[in-house]
């Protein structure tokens, strides 16, 4: 899966399973709703590799489909759709962040499933629904979906339509428990309310077609199983195939439109909207971020090696944990000129910077093992800002004007002229030199490449956040 990097988090953290109550990123973080804590009790809202190989609370594995419009139609906005692939348990496996000048930034996820299957006909539209649990839905016991009357939830050859699967292999709705902090999938069949806490049904959502039911709509009916049951503030979400698709969540082509959170202006990064830092927490002079010289490219890459868990009784895996430790690796790529960057990237720069380093040498960059990468994306270039870094400024009548902005996890509103924040930051502490390479050619200018490893520690945090935050611990909230 292969997108832009438009300066959103919200991708990252759906494939990354981060729990619901956190993926929202709406409003500023605390102990509720961020996912990331720094030095202080500074929360933030973000994601980490952790979040890939947690899997109490979860499912196992993210749910995706393609629809494939119809040939007639191509070229349209039509819901008219030929057929769907859809993807469920699918294990994140790789990522890769990409900066580089001349072209958009990119970012790359890699995937692997067991479970692959093609909708047509009466069930080649699939329908995504969650409802967060109110009061009067208790009170009523039940939960009526989107789907227009008219329509008919498909029957499959494996049953009723729904198209997640719970531990035993049964057709589920997912069930996110707001107390416990943790996302189950729960059996559903198809029945009537009478049916409602009869024997064997107790812990199983019931699904009634709208023909027969009291409602006149699609309607699913909670268990009766205090357990099972959805209490206030709780979570359903209902993966779904039908003859149509259900308004206003599912379309086959809708632009974001979400809250002003999210980045909605920006389509690519490029050079000029990127920025990136190499800080040594060791440094006691330095106290801001500045600017690594001559940089025409980075790329993060993580790999997330995963065990196919197989057992008698069940056809597919059923998990995939990843193996740890999580190794990050890094390529910088700069323009050679002074020796500024062998300078940070042994830790000599403040020497340097004085004019009292008399010599770098190669046993320097491999005794530095504590290097933070810190890659800033911001909605405006350069240009457009009147400078970098912290003199960037949002000026009146700016499109950002107005708009929201995240700084170290707290949700604030630009109100022009002011400096502007990044929209995104990557992380990677604990960063050792792996390699270094200089090449120069004839007719050309010598460049110099800079390779780097981690464990574990990359982190991607919604806005900006400070040089103390970068410098500080930065863990998973519980």
């Amino acid at each position: 899966m292969n997108t832009n990097d438009f300066g959103d988090v919200k991708t990252l953290a759906v494939l990354a399973q981060v729990a619901p109550a956190k993926i929202d990123m709406d409003a500023t973080a605390d102990a509720t709703n961020a996912n990331l804590v720094g030095a202080g009790s500074n929360y933030l809202h973000g994601v980490t590799l952790a979040d890939f190989a947690v899997t109490c609370g979860n499912l196992t594995g993210v749910t995706l489909w393609a629809p494939v419009q119809d040939e007639c139609s191509i070229g349209t906005l039509a819901n008219n759709i030929d057929q769907t692939l859809f993807l469920d348990e699918v294990y994140v496996n790789s990522l890769e962040f990409s900066y580089t000048t001349g072209a958009n930034a990119t970012e790359n996820y890699g995937a692997e499933t067991d479970n692959k299957m093609w909708l047509l006909n009466g069930g080649r539209f699939v329908n995504f629904q969650e409802a967060t649990i109110s009061g009067s839905d208790v009170i009523a016991g039940y939960i009526e979906l989107d789907l227009a009357a008219s329509a008919t939830v498909a029957e499959l050859s494996t049953g009723i339509g729904f198209l997640r699967k719970d531990a035993k292999g049964a057709t589920a709705i997912s069930h996110y428990d707001a107390s416990e902090n943790t996302m189950t999938n729960v059996e559903v069949i198809q029945g009537v309310l009478a049916d409602v806490g009869t024997a064997g049904y107790e812990e199983k959502y019931i699904y009634e077609p709208s023909a027969t039911a009291a409602t006149g709509k699609h309607t699913i009916y909670f268990p009766s199983a205090t357990a099972f049951t959805p209490a206030v503030g709780d979570r359903l979400q209902f993966v779904y195939a039908a003859d149509q698709y259900a308004t206003p969540m599912n379309e086959y082509f809708v632009p974001i439109e979400e809250p002003t959170t999210r980045p909605n202006t920006v389509g690519a990064l490029r050079q000029g909207q990127v920025e990136i830092y190499i800080v040594d927490p060791s440094d006691a002079t330095a106290t801001s971020f500045e600017n690594a010289w001559r940089l025409t490219g980075a790329t993060i890459s993580a790999n997330l090696t995963r065990e196919p868990l197989a057992e008698l009784g069940h056809l597919s895996p059923y998990d995939r944990p990843i193996t740890l430790p999580i190794p990050i690796t890094m390529t910088v790529n700069s323009t050679a000129g002074d020796l500024l960057n062998w300078a940070r990237f042994a830790g000599k720069l403040s020497e340097y910077e004085t004019f009292t380093l008399q010599d770098i040498n190669i046993s320097n960059l491999m005794n530095k093992d504590n290097l933070t990468l810190v890659v800033k994306v911001f909605e405006q270039t350069d240009e457009e800002a009147g400078g970098t870094g912290s003199n960037r400024k949002v000026l009146p009548g700016s499109s950002l004007d107005g708009d929201d902005y995240f700084n170290d996890g707290v949700l604030a509103q630009y109100s022009a002229p002011s400096r502007e924040y990044a929209l995104k930051t990557i992380i990677v502490k604990n960063l050792k030199i792996t390699d270094e390479g200089m090449t120069l050619d004839l007719g050309s200018n010598a460049t110099q490449t800079f390779g780097f490893k981690a464990n574990n520690d990359l982190f991607v945090i919604k806005g900006d956040v400070s040089y103390d935050t970068v410098v500080g611990s930065l863990v998973r909230s519980a």
